[in-house]
This record gives C-alpha cells, sequence and structure tokens, in this order.
C-alpha cells in the first residue's frame, strides 16, 4: 500500500517534469509577460523566473547555460535572446543607402534591395541616357573629325526624351524647287560676317521640343532684317507659335513644319519683345499693338549649290537633319555622324544654316543650333557637307518675307 501511495505521489510530478521539457513546450507569455523594465536578466538570478506547470522557468542568462535550455521559458529565445539581424546597405560613390533608398545613376532610378540570402544590391532601369562616357572616349580616340564631350545638364536625361524635348521636327510636306544657280562660289561665306548685326543670336529651346518654332522665328527674323537692310531689324517670337497656333502641332512634344509655315503667312509672327519665349504652351498673350511680320510660300531646295545661293541672296536657312546619340555630345569640329553609341534611336531636328567653309579640303556647313551657347562652339557646330550621315542637305526650307 505505502509503495502504490509513493507511485501516486511521484506520477504527477513526474508528468510535470515530462510535460515542461524546454521551450518549444507550451507556448505563450512568459518572459514577456514580467515587467518590461526586468523581462530578462543577466547572468544568474533566481528571481528571474515565471510558474510553469507547478515549476519554475527562468529569463535569465544562466538558464541558457545547458544544451537543452532546460530551465529557460519557452519564449526565453524570441524575448530575451532573438536572433541578431544583420543590417545590409547599398553602396554607391562612397555612400551608404538603406533598403528601398533610391538614387539616379546617370539617367537611370535605382532602388536599394535585399534578396532572400539577406545580400544588397541596386536594381536599376535600364534605358539608354544622352550622355555616354564610352561614346566620348570612343570617338575622340578614333581620330574623328570632331570631338566629343558629356554636358552636365544632359546627364540625367534619357536618350528617348532628349530625341523629344531637344528636338520638335515632324517630318514636312513642301514643294522642292530648283535654282539652277550652278557656278562658282567663294570658299567660305558666313552670314554673321556679311551682315553683322542683323543675324539672330543663338535660341535656347530649354527641355521643350519647340526647335521647329525656334528655327523659323530665328529664319524669318534675320531673312526680315537682310532684306530689309536693317530697318526691320526685329528678334522674332518663336512662342508665337508654341502658344497661338495649336491645330495639328503638339507644342514642347514637336511640331509640323508646312503649317507652322502656313501660320506665319496667315496671321504672321511677332516680336520676341512682344511675346518672349517661355519654353512651354502658354496662353495666347498677343496685344493689339503688337506688329505682324508676315511670310511667303515656303519651299524646299536641296542641291548644294541651291542651297548657297539662297543663302548668300536671302540669309540663313532651316535645314533637317537626323541626329542620333552620338550628336548631343558634340564639342568642337566638323561632324559627322558615327557608328558609336545607339544607332536605332533617332529624330529630326531643325536647325539654321548661317554658311559654309573649308578645312584643309574638309568641306562643311556653318549652323546655328538652339541648344544654348555653352553647347558645341558657342552654339554652333560645323557638319560635313554632302557627307555627313545626317542628311542635312535633303531638305533646307527657305522663305522670303513681306518686307514694308
Amino acid at each position: 500500500m505505502a509503495n502504490m501511495l509513493l507511485v501516486v505521489l511521484v506520477l504527477p510530478l513526474l508528468s510535470s517534469c515530462l510535460a515542461y521539457s524546454g521551450p518549444e513546450l507550451l507556448n505563450g507569455r512568459y518572459c514577456a509577460a514580467r515587467p518590461d523594465d526586468n523581462k530578462c536578466c543577466y547572468n544568474r538570478k533566481d528571481d528571474c523566473s515565471v510558474p510553469i506547470l507547478g515549476t519554475l522557468c527562468y529569463c535569465d542568462e544562466f538558464c541558457d547555460h545547458t544544451r537543452h535550455h532546460d530551465d529557460c521559458c519557452p519564449d526565453y529565445k524570441k524575448v530575451c535572446s532573438p536572433p541578431q539581424i544583420t543590417s545590409v546597405s547599398c553602396e554607391y560613390e562612397q555612400q551608404t543607402y538603406a533598403p528601398d533608398d533610391q538614387v539616379n545613376k546617370g539617367c537611370n532610378l535605382c532602388t536599394c534591395k535585399v534578396d532572400n540570402d539577406n545580400n544588397a544590391y541596386w536594381s536599376c532601369t535600364q534605358d539608354t541616357c544622352m550622355m555616354s562616357e564610352d561614346l566620348v572616349n570612343d570617338v575622340n580616340q578614333q581620330g574623328t573629325t570632331w570631338r566629343a564631350t558629356t554636358y552636365p545638364e544632359f546627364n540625367e536625361k534619357k536618350l528617348k526624351d532628349g530625341l523629344i524635348y531637344k528636338l520638335g521636327t515632324f517630318p514636312l510636306n513642301v514643294t522642292v524647287i530648283s535654282y539652277s544657280k550652278d557656278g562658282q562660289y567663294p570658299d567660305e561665306f558666313d552670314a554673321r560676317r556679311e551682315w553683322y548685326g542683323y543675324i539672330s543670336p543663338i535660341a535656347d529651346q530649354g527641355w521643350c521640343g519647340s526647335d521647329w518654332a525656334v528655327s523659323i522665328a530665328s529664319i524669318v527674323g534675320d531673312r526680315f532684317s537682310i532684306q530689309s537692310f536693317g530697318t526691320e531689324n526685329v528678334r522674332m517670337s518663336s512662342q508665337t507659335l508654341l502658344s497661338c497656333h495649336l491645330k495639328g502641332q503638339r507644342g514642347c512634344n514637336g511640331g509640323n513644319l508646312d503649317i507652322a509655315f502656313d501660320f506665319v503667312k496667315t496671321h504672321g509672327l511677332v516680336s520676341e519683345q512682344c511675346f518672349p519665349y517661355e519654353g512651354a504652351v502658354t496662353q495666347c498673350r498677343i496685344g493689339n499693338d503688337c506688329r505682324r511680320y508676315r511670310v511667303g510660300v515656303p519651299f524646299s531646295i536641296s542641291k548644294e549649290e541651291d542651297i548657297m545661293y539662297d543663302i548668300m541672296t536671302s540669309g540663313p536657312a532651316l535645314g533637317i537633319m537626323t541626329v542620333y546619340q552620338d550628336f548631343f555630345h558634340y564639342r568642337e569640329g566638323i561632324y559627322r555622324h558615327t557608328r558609336h553609341g545607339d544607332q536605332q534611336m533617332r529624330g529630326l531636328h531643325s536647325v539654321r544654316i548661317v554658311g559654309w567653309g573649308e578645312d584643309a579640303e574638309d568641306k562643311y556647313w556653318i549652323v546655328a543650333n538652339s541648344w544654348g551657347t555653352s553647347w558645341g562652339e558657342k552654339g554652333y557646330f560645323r557638319i560635313a557637307r554632302g557627307h555627313s550621315g545626317t542628311g542635312i542637305e535633303s531638305s533646307v526650307l527657305t522663305v522670303l518675307p513681306y518686307v514694308s
């Protein structure tokens, strides 16, 4: 009987011991239920305990000294000794970035990501940028007739956007004429010297695909000054076309030269002073006292001699060229399109041809761009005559102003 009573008394205690055999059993709040300032204890502290199954479990460091952590409360590891999370970060230009931080690498947006193995890496968009150091090095090392550089204002711009907002010309449909003016022409001619003070300064279209408006306004202003012998020396407003000529045009996303010339023929341009350039489509704000300057019907010429004749007799003409990535990098020299950089993306660009010249028998056109004076040769560029790879001579527009 005594032996049976001993077994009965031992069984609950044994079952209790068997029931509590480590932290895997009886999930719940033990260490977590202790006061916030005393949930866990350093070293050995016997009162750092919590009742469990008629005995105690512990939340001190000493409970963790055995292989099976037999004395620790079930939630000891979670509350008192959580796994250490290794901090990861991305590096860029000697700066440290946390996960989900973003930076621009050139024109591409990069986000700091962490993979399943807790490794940090940059995830970037994959757009072709306007500027390319590799392209610059390739052009300059090849020994071409021109030099390349990068322009800081283009560093974070995408090529596909540059072809919209630094160009802007749509294909056109204009009657082609021929002067049949073959003959001898000087090796050099520069409208800026021939008609000093009459030629419009370099424009800056900004981040707006308005080359179609800027180029028309520039040559119309030049030709009014020249044809009037300086009595109507006016800088024309390209903003007139951007803001007042909306039908069939796309403003800063591009425009049609043929219908733009038709607008100038019918409605005329006003002076830059009357309606200054803003580089955006705005309300058509033209006062009643602003004079309108109109032109005749535009024509297209394509023979080299006809282009020379037209410029010598009437003033700068409007050229249309195909622009590839390499052209954005032009610094100086006689430009020819190269096979460096992207060859698939391209666009049409309206420019102002002001003359021509020769350099060691290398013939070129002198052309005014519309990207400000910090680009190229103080805003101008020289481009090979006849074999530039841009088609600049294939469609040169000429027009005569109605001079009073």
